[in-house]
């Protein structure tokens, strides 16, 4: 294996792309002018690049190559040879605007939010932008037993905080809309508070089937058809729940982190907590609530992991890639400086992408990438962040 190699591309933030496993590679980057949306093949090699206008946040890769963006109601597409492709603008309320959206099949999902928050709802339109569903959701009063207030009310004592309306309710933007089998689970957040809810629609007709409690939001992932993984992370909170298609609890394991699904139905997380005082690791989450512990990760902040076809996951933290092999040991590639944006791509030839930032208040990362020796992308449900390669997660 090499050390990191780095594309010749700056100014890149937000996660990547690709129209497969044989590229291209799709990421934004920021310019004078604003925002463009670059292709490159797996050398590296620019191949085009194009403005986005306004549309930006979530990138989409359609199964025939073209790959979407969102601006407040529209969704905006670029061709695969980077020719401006359709535009389909989608009516909404005063107030509102997109939150998260998927790529279906035959249309798009959107999950719509407002500001300040009134009332949220979730779309389902054809390829045209004509309305197939839409779904409000239920009106929401958050808690959760470990947000606290102080008041002059109490004495300026600390007090658990009564039940709240959110003034910002919306999706998250990384995770916050999956589609399994018939099943769509949208994540909404108060931004304030980290406290979210989990709605689980069917997606043939936007029926609301259940919801999840409220929860500081953690990680997410497609567990099998119509089920999913939540997890929660804060104010104390640190675990996993599998959910099955009717809301039923399948498993609950005390660990939060990134997730991996293989072709075997096996999970395995690379923990994440930011109390930096606690012990993480990668383990494996068993069916019956049981954990096996790979050793301890120093550092927090993960980008990946991505699991191959033959059970290793690649993953970069505390300044180093690293590989966590099946019997859950793990050892360091290579090292550098920076630290991962959100996902990492496992392409042909075993070539890894992502992007590094130095500097997380101006954005300015780099899309890096490193030889390895990792066959293809695994074939389960949750290989690596948002799915697949498309960045568009549904099964």
């Amino acid at each position: 294996m090499t050390g990191i190699e780095q594309v010749g591309l700056s100014g890149c933030y937000g996660p990547i792309a690709a129209g497969g496993t044989a590229g291209p590679v799709y990421v934004m980057c920021a310019a004078e002018s604003g925002p463009v949306l670059c292709a490159l093949d797996l050398d590296g090699r620019s191949l085009w690049t194009r403005p986005t206008g306004t549309a930006g946040g979530q990138m989409r890769v359609a199964s025939d190559g073209g790959v979407w963006l969102a601006g407040q109601a529209t969704l905006v597409e670029t061709a695969a040879n980077g020719a401006p492709g359709r535009l389909v603008e989608l009516p909404c309320g005063d107030g509102e605007r997109i939150g998260a959206f998927v790529v279906l099949p035959d249309g798009f999902l959107v999950a719509w939010a407002s500001t300040p928050y009134n009332g949220a709802r979730v779309e389902r339109v054809d390829g045209a932008g004509s309305r197939c569903w839409s779904a409000e959701l239920p009106d929401v009063r958050l808690s959760y037993e470990g947000v606290m207030e102080m008041s002059a009310a109490s004495g300026w004592r600390s007090e658990p905080m009564a039940p709240w309306r959110p003034e910002v309710f919306s999706p998250e933007r990384w995770g916050g809309l999956l589609v399994s089998a018939d099943r769509v689970l949208a994540t909404y957040v108060d931004w304030s508070s980290g406290i979210g809810v989990g709605f689980c629609l069917d997606l043939g007709n936007g029926r609301l089937v259940w919801t999840t409690p409220p929860h500081p939001t953690g990680e997410r992932a497609i567990a099998g058809p119509g089920a999913f993984l939540v997890g929660s992370q804060g104010y104390g909170a640190f675990s996993t729940r599998w959910y099955d298609r009717d809301g039923a609890t399948v498993a609950e394991w005390p660990s939060q982190g990134r997730l991996l699904v293989s072709s075997r139905g096996r999970i395995r997380v690379v923990e994440m907590d930011n109390d930096l005082s606690s012990e993480r690791r990668i383990r494996r989450l068993h069916r019956d609530g049981r954990m096996t512990d790979g050793p301890p990760l120093p550092g927090y902040y993960t980008v990946g992991p991505v699991l191959s076809g033959d059970g290793r996951a690649a993953f970069w933290r505390d300044g180093k890639l690293q590989i966590g092999d099946v019997d859950l040991s793990v050892r360091t590639v290579c090292e550098g400086e920076g630290e991962g944006v959100e996902r990492m791509l496992l392409l042909d030839g075993g070539r890894l992408f992502f992007v590094l930032t130095n500097d997380w208040a101006t954005g300015d990362g780099r899309l890096v990438m490193v030889e390895t020796d990792l066959p293809a992308l695994d074939t389960g449900v949750w290989p690596c962040g948002e799915s697949d390669p498309h960045a568009n997660p549904v099964r």
